[in-house]
């Protein structure tokens, strides 16, 4: 019996990217009732982000196991299926916390195997309709039984089963937390010397409260390990050698805009945000909390960053604006010599309860060298995927740091990073339809017709023979000297005397 993993090595067998992904949830007493809630819970909010920012082609199905397999959730595509998501959920949280309870034999195996019949008939239908073929799925079991319990029923039913479709078959475990970590029944590796070496299948043990099950389901969900994508990165391309160094590029955050999009009930921005509540007044931010600004880490924070100055608005007095000004240059002081930053949230407005429940952005506050805060969006629970940076265990030899050093040597270092000095080749990449033949841009001999105001059409003349005249006079370019200055530094307010 040849496994899995030979299989698709040696059959041929076309695989999708992503393979599709189906989870069995085992619902059988007495264990199910000690994880329903919290299990459902964190589904829940797994399925709904991935149904919120899952690509198109991203397929998914549930089974729930007690005494017999049912689909809850048949193999398809979850982008936008929240409707279908919420009755299965609903489907879990009805399942019977206790009862009676007789499995038939092998009931878990027989969910696995349904589940490869039902992607090999979707893959069947998806050649007939002369889409890619799609060969591979992964399967997930979460289940609070005893580690050979689950070992014992798989090596039953899967033995002399065809598994060649099989990209993955993972089974965790929850535990309390607290035997967890000192029952042997529960650990993936009792759990895989009890099983079949017909097969390849993967154990892992997790908590059962809602942020461990979350960190798992999203894990599963979105962090595909075997598709990760890979960078070269060269840091030397001289008359020697190039020095490469390959690394794997992994997601830590899902898209805001994505999740904003769904309902329009935020934006990923200040300035979108006033777009979307129709400009009713200033955007308001509430301080939350402060923390050491060398405690924030910079793979939390995305989108565009904002530059805060005092206001000089005409619609406030004097005094007011001397007073708001005085505030904010002992905000940017205190924050500065503290070295520390805010954590701020937008307040939402009263809305009605049809439009469902408004979103928050949440923002990093911090100071600069000038009179100006900066305002950078932060990542906060919902959208944090789980990685596992690798930590260093051993000492870095001696001659691998030579050659790096050697790599980057000849680099120049500069002070501060300066934007006005690189340039990305845009301008030039925009020219290019312009500069094109005629034939590319359009003919331009055409007469453009217009209506007047009143309705009659006007014909006018040809753009190839029309000449634009300047109106006023062009602003002085900026000199380069200046304009090769380090930027580093937020741009200082207008004083009073320029208002």
């Amino acid at each position: 019996m040849k496994s899995a993993k030979e299989m698709r090595r040696g059959d041929g067998v076309s695989f999708s990217p992503v393979p599709p992904c189906i989870l069995v949830v085992d619902v059988a007493p007495p264990g199910w009732g000690a994880v329903r809630t919290t299990l459902c819970e964190a589904l829940s909010n797994a399925l709904n982000l991935c149904a919120a920012t899952a690509p198109a082609c991203t397929l998914l199905g549930i089974y729930s196991v007690r005494e017999r397999h049912h689909c809850v959730f048949p193999l398809q595509p979850v982008r936008n299926s929240f409707a279908r998501l919420h009755y299965c959920i609903s489907e879990l949280r009805s399942a019977q916390e206790d009862g009676p309870y007789n499995p038939h034999t092998g009931v878990l195996a027989l969910a696995v195997l349904d589940a490869l019949q039902q992607n090999r008939q979707l893959a069947q239908h998806s050649v007939s309709q002369g889409a890619p073929q799609r060969s591979s799925v992964e399967v997930a079991i979460v289940s609070a039984r005893e580690g050979k319990e689950v070992a014992s029923q798989l090596d039953s039913g899967l033995r002399d089963a065809d598994l060649g479709s099989l990209h993955r078959l993972l089974v965790v475990l929850l535990s309390d937390g607290l035997m967890g970590a000192h029952s042997t029944d529960t650990s993936p590796q009792s759990a895989a010397d009890s099983g079949s070496s017909a097969y390849d299948i993967e154990f892992q043990v997790t908590s059962r409260d809602v942020l461990s099950l979350e960190s798992f389901f999203k894990s599963w969900l979105f962090n595909k390990v075997p598709e990760k994508e890979k960078l070269n990165l060269i840091l030397h391309d001289g008359e020697a050698a190039a020095l490469r160094v390959i690394c794997d590029v992994q997601r830590r955050l899902l898209n805001p805009e994505c999740l904003h999009r769904q309902g329009e009930q935020g934006s990923a921005h200040i300035g979108e945000q006033s777009k979307v509540r129709g400009g009713r007044g200033p955007q308001m931010l509430k301080a939350l909390r402060a923390i050491p600004s060398h405690g924030i880490c910079a793979s939390l924070l995305y989108g565009f960053p904002s530059i805060l100055t005092p206001t000089a608005s005409w619609e406030l007095d004097w005094d007011t604006l001397e007073s708001n000004e005085e505030n904010f240059r002992a905000l940017c002081h205190y924050l500065q010599s503290q070295e520390l930053s805010l954590l701020a949230c937008t307040t939402q407005h009263s809305r009605p309860p049809s439009l469902g429940v408004p979103v928050q952005s949440h923002f990093i506050v911090s100071s600069s060298d000038s009179v100006a805060l900066l305002l950078r969006p932060v990542a906060v629970r919902e959208i944090v995927l789980p990685i596992e940076p690798a930590l260093p265990q051993q000492p870095v030899k001696d001659s691998t740091l030579l050659k790096i050093q050697d790599a980057l040597q000849p680099l120049q270092v500069d002070s501060v990073y300066n934007p006005l000095s690189v340039t990305c080749g845009l301008y030039r990449h925009l020219q290019t339809p312009m500069s094109g033949p005629p034939t590319a841009r359009g003919d331009t001999s055409h007469f453009i017709q217009l209506k007047g105001a009143s309705g009659i059409q006007i014909r006018q003349a040809p753009l190839r023979h029309r000449k634009a005249r300047a109106t006023v006079t062009p602003l002085p370019l900026v000199h380069s000297a200046l304009a090769l200055q380090p930027s580093h530094s937020c741009p200082q307010p207008l004083s009073k005397g320029n208002k």
